[in-house]
């Protein structure tokens, strides 16, 4: 079982240990080695990245940026973990596609063999809306789950570490002319669903407001655009192909 433990890092299974945010790379690439054989990964913009296997699941660790102290480059410190699933599952869509609608059946995930766990929710065990639901939108804990496809499970959490705002979690609680929150979108998965669309994307979806032209919506808090795409979909919001 891995295990997620907001602002410091992931309890590995078969007791390999913690991965902890704020290790070098030397320190990661030992850690990780208790699991599996290791391997680099090429990523852009990252100095480094290290990937392991555990059973159905790959990890990938890295830095999100370099650190820098004046003008001395210090070492980039483990600040991001991405799990992500090795094998999955095909069903068709029990319902016939639309014109202009994407024919590919969806990929539809069934309960990892290890558990991923957060807060004692298994974030592979159940489909993605239930998990999302369970969790609600701290955006404190630094989770991300990767868009699903209609009653799908995850198949890939982004676990980074989240600096708290002065003052502790108080500081960064929600005031009512704070950031917005879940309920304020509610509508484009219920009175206003028909006015809205979900793109399919290499990466997952694209929220989009139906019009001549349509409008592409970006949302910069991740764990609330997860939230609202997942009920989207869930209310069976048009989805079409990118």
């Amino acid at each position: 079982m891995f295990e997620l433990l907001p602002r410091i890092g992931v309890v590995l299974p078969d007791g390999a240990g913690t991965l902890r945010f704020g290790m070098d790379e030397d320190a990661t690439q030992a850690t990780l080695a208790r699991l599996g054989q290791v391997r680099g990964e090429d990523v852009p913009d990252v100095p480094w990245a290290l990937t392991v296997a555990c059973g159905d699941l790959e990890l990938t660790a890295g830095p999100d940026a370099i650190a820098r102290s004046g003008t001395q480059r210090t070492d980039p410190l483990l600040a991001n973990v991405v799990l992500r699933r090795t094998r999955h599952t095909h069903r068709p869509h029990p319902r016939p596609p639309r014109a202009g609608h994407d024919t590919r059946p969806p990929v539809c995930w069934g309960p990892a063999a290890v558990p991923v766990v957060l807060d004692d929710i298994d974030l592979f065990g159940y489909p993605a809306i239930e998990v999302l639901e369970a969790l609600g939108d701290d955006p404190n804990r630094g989770l991300r789950l990767r868009p699903v496809v209609p009653g799908g499970y995850a198949h890939e959490v982004a676990f980074r570490l989240r600096h708290l705002p002065r003052g502790g979690d108080r500081a960064g609680a929600r005031t009512d002319s704070d950031e917005p929150v879940l309920a304020d979108y509610e509508h484009m998965w219920t009175t206003e669903r028909n006015s809205w669309q979900l793109e399919r994307t290499g990466t997952g979806y694209l929220v989009v407001l139906k019009g001549d032209p349509p409008m592409d919506v970006l949302m910069c808090h991740d764990t609330l655009a997860d939230q609202i795409i997942a009920r989207m979909i869930a209310a069976g919001v048009e989805i079409v192909a990118g």
